[in-house]
């Protein structure tokens, strides 16, 4: 349960001895995408089909992407060692993350609800095995996982 918001803050007992409960599940990719596959990647998601609204438990989705134009405190030039895209799914608890990431909708979304054998067909009547489209990361993306505490959001979201 969320605590109410009271002058633009949480309503919660902290006791700076035990951490706040839960709130929500945040699942995170880090995405390693070179400069010149930006376009192509951001094209890629944006027209990928989603079924993540569909979802229960599923609370919002986000991709966001390096800002690498920031000047000033706080902000440091960025080097290839680090993520230029991270996307999030929020989600209302950790065990609904998890039948999503075991269901179908997953597979569905990552290319694993293929029936054995289903292939393309080669303009000579062959089998063409078609796999996922090539990577656009120069390495695999890293997943990394949060619980919300403190959670507030607008009445009609971010």
């Amino acid at each position: 349960t969320v605590p109410e918001t009271i002058d633009g803050w949480r309503n919660v007992q902290a006791d700076g001895e035990n951490v706040l409960p839960a709130e929500c599940f945040v699942a995170c990719n880090q995405f390693f995408v070179p400069q010149g596959n930006a376009a192509a990647f951001e094209q890629r998601w944006a027209a990928r089909e989603s079924k993540l609204k569909e979802c229960d438990g599923f609370v919002a989705f986000s991709m966001l992407r390096r800002d690498g134009q920031a000047k000033g405190h706080g902000t440091s030039p960025m080097t290839n060692d680090e993520p230029t895209y991270l996307s999030t799914t929020i989600w209302r608890d950790r065990k609904a993350f998890d039948d999503w990431r075991e269901g179908n909708s997953f597979k569905a979304a990552h290319g694993q609800d293929k029936p054995p054998g289903a292939a393309g067909e080669a303009k000579n009547g062959e089998e063409k095995p078609q796999g996922p489209p090539p990577p656009q990361w120069s390495r695999p993306p890293v997943p990394v996982f949060y619980e919300g505490t403190l959670v507030i959001s607008a009445a009609d979201g971010a």
